[in-house]
Parts: C-alpha cells; sequence; structure tokens
C-alpha cells in the first residue's frame, strides 16, 4: 500500500519554542502512523493594512520598553544568536519542509501535489492576523484539508474578518480547534461543531519527547524554572519572592524585555533541547506560556502559570491556558494577572490529572485518525 502524502500547514520559524515544537510533535506523529509528511515552507507577506493592523495589535499587547529591548539584544546579541540557531537546527533535523516556495503559483502547485493538507496547530486562526493561507483558501487548491488543533487564542471574532473566515472555514471536511472558545466562535460558520482537540505536543509521549531530544536527568534539580512571554513586572517579582520562600535558585530563561535584567540565572542561549531538559529537571516552573505549561504537565512537575492578559481585553489569549487547566482539573495553578505573590499548593497529584488528559490524547488522536481514515475511502 502507498504512504499518503500529507503537506502540514502552520508556523514554524522564529524564536517562539512553542511554535517549534508544535510543529516537530504534528509531524513526528504523522510519520509515526505511516504517512509521508511535509511542512509546506512558504512565508507569509501581509498586505500594509494587514501589517499595520498586527503590528498595532502587538503594540497593544506587548506596549515594550525599547531602551530596555536595545539593550537587551546588545547585551545578549550573541546568545540570542546561538538561541536562533539552534532553534533552527531543531527544525531542521526534526521536520521535513518541502523546498522554499516562492510565491503564490508555486504555493497552489505544491499543495496539489498532496494527497491531503492538514492546517494546525497554534494560533494560525487568530483572527486579528487573518491570513488565508493558514486555511489554504484559495480556489485553485483542489486538495482536500482538514484542520488539526489551530487556535484562535481569543475571545471574539472582528466583524470585519468574520466574512473571511465564514469563506476559509468552509473549506474544510473536518475542523478541530485547540479551545472551547474557539469551537464555539467557528460553530456559526460550520456544519457541526468543531471538535476540540489536545495540542500536538500531548500526542507524543513524555518518553519520546526524552528520546527526541536525549533528555535525561541532572543531579542538579533543586532550582525553580521561569519563562515568560510577558515582562510584567510583577510577575518576576513574586517568581524570584516565591524562589527565596523556597531557598531555590532562579534560572531563567528570557524572551523579550526586562527578562534579561532579572537577578537570576539567565539562559538567553537555550535551544528546544535546553529548555525541554530544564523543564523536566526543575523543583517547580513558573510562566506564562501556553506551552512551558504543556511541558510542565507532560514531565509531571509542580508548576505555577500565570494570567498573561486582562481577562476583558479584546486581545486576550488568556483561553487557551485556561481550557488547558480546566482539561486537565489543574485551575488551581493559574496566578491572576499582576498578581504579586505565588500562593503555596499542596502538590499536584499527576495520577488524577493524567487519567483525564490520557483520555482527552486518546480522543484526539482518534479524531485525527479517523478523519485521515475516512479521507482514504473517498
Amino acid at each position: 500500500m502507498i504512504s499518503k502524502k500529507i503537506g502540514i500547514i502552520t508556523w514554524f520559524k522564529g524564536p517562539n519554542y512553542g511554535t517549534n515544537l508544535q510543529a516537530i510533535a504534528l509531524q513526528y506523529y504523522l510519520r509515526k502512523q505511516g504517512y509521508k509528511v511535509n511542512i509546506i515552507n512558504y512565508e507569509v507577506t501581509f498586505s500594509k493594512q494587514e501589517t499595520e493592523r498586527k503590528n498595532g495589535i502587538r503594540r497593544l499587547v506587548y506596549m515594550p520598553r525599547k531602551w530596555v529591548v536595545n539593550y537587551a539584544i546588545s547585551k545578549y546579541r550573541n546568545e540570542i544568536e546561538e538561541r536562533d540557531n539552534k532553534l533552527t537546527i531543531a527544525i531542521q533535523k526534526n521536520c521535513i519542509l518541502t523546498s522554499k516556495v516562492k510565491n503564490l503559483n508555486e504555493l497552489i502547485n505544491i499543495c496539489n501535489t498532496y494527497d491531503l493538507l492538514i492546517c494546525g496547530s497554534d494560533q494560525i486562526w487568530n483572527p486579528n492576523w487573518y491570513n488565508r493561507f493558514y486555511f489554504a483558501d484559495y480556489d485553485e487548491i483542489k486538495t482536500r484539508r482538514i484542520a488539526y488543533a489551530p487556535s484562535m487564542g481569543v475571545n471574539a471574532i472582528s466583524d470585519t474578518v468574520i466574512p473571511d473566515i465564514k469563506r476559509s472555514i468552509s473549506k474544510f471536511d473536518h475542523v478541530s480547534v485547540r479551545e472551547n472558545k474557539a469551537a464555539d466562535l467557528l460553530e456559526p460558520y460550520t456544519d457541526r461543531r468543531p471538535t476540540v482537540v489536545v495540542d500536538p505536543t500531548f500526542l507524543v509521549s513524555k518518553k519520546e519527547w526524552e528520546c527526541i531530544f536525549e533528555l535525561k536527568e541532572t543531579d542538579d534539580q533543586d532550582y525553580i524554572l521561569a519563562f515568560f512571554l510577558n515582562d510584567e513586572f510583577n510577575h518576576l517579582k513574586a517568581t524570584k519572592k516565591f524562589a527565596k520562600r523556597n531557598s531555590c535558585r532562579l534560572i531563567l530563561v528570557p524572551y523579550k524585555g526586562i527578562t534579561y535584567l532579572q537577578s537570576a540565572d539567565i539562559c538567553a542561549d537555550a535551544g528546544v533541547e535546553d529548555l525541554l531538559r530544564l523543564i523536566k529537571n526543575a523543583k517547580y516552573v513558573v510562566t506564562d506560556s501556553f506551552h512551558i505549561t504543556v511541558f510542565s504537565i507532560i514531565f509531571n512537575k509542580q508548576f505555577f502559570t500565570f494570567q498573561r492578559f486582562k481577562d476583558d481585553e479584546f486581545t486576550s489569549q488568556n483561553v487557551r491556558v485556561l481550557n488547558l487547566l480546566e482539561m486537565t482539573g489543574l485551575k488551581e495553578r493559574l496566578v491572576p494577572f499582576k498578581s504579586k505573590k505565588i500562593v503555596d499548593m499542596e502538590d499536584i497529584t499527576y495520577s488524577k490529572c493524567m487519567m483525564k488528559l490520557d483520555n482527552e490524547i486518546k480522543n484526539s488522536k482518534k479524531y485525527l485518525n479517523t478523519a485521515i481514515e475516512l479521507f482514504d475511502k473517498n
């Protein structure tokens, strides 16, 4: 039997650890099922209007402190270059990409060489930076498509984007998303409610992640690992207090702004494997990141996750983490936005948590395998 060729449309570039890990995970899982899989190597070019909207939203979300960013980049320039190089190598080593797609005609032609396209995961369907590429929404593409766990990451869709979303979503045979809220938002525009599935990183077991990146236990485990996508000062201050209270040294993998300038052991050159090793061996993990929370759970770590946004912000992406913690029965590990303190709690009992999660993983694999099998029969 000839193995089906699957093309994946997702994010896979840049300095975002979660983006890289989800891309690696989905391709790994599908290859393990016997499929020939490539990531479509296409770089989206936004129109001037889209770029202005996207940059405007990012300014609202992050409010960068330019002098801090510039200083950090200057101070850690070599480490940042090393980190980015490690991330690129991780993708090259663990994923098979198509040749670089230079234009829309090439994109259409290469998509039509596949038996199936899978769109997902990460926030590729966030309506605040909608682009039809992430839906393979071109009439000339005849290949059937399904969606696996794309995230919208928001509480609402702007009226201006709804017509695009409605048109794009109509092209799919099967739609799954990563959050209940995303299913709520898309349900009016689909024949049936989208299935909520786990992030692709959960499709790969703890043991498999350890093998992929050769992760080993270390003698030094008496530390707290901190990773923040936002540079909210209260979160950093609370984390330092928590580390001191527990007599642990603080290791911080910086991502932006003032996180580079904290009094901690700064690991600015951490690659994917370095970060996963730090998570695996940490006594506690403190973060505001969805994917760092995911891997804290995969490695059965004691962790706390800060809300990264105010809940009532239009650009809030809290629904991703909230959905994950509700699904695993760990909602109490969520620390309110701008909280100045991490409250001590009893350790997580992972036997109960993993029973819930394992069931969700089983259902998600069933969805993905069934969607592909139904395609095979048509």
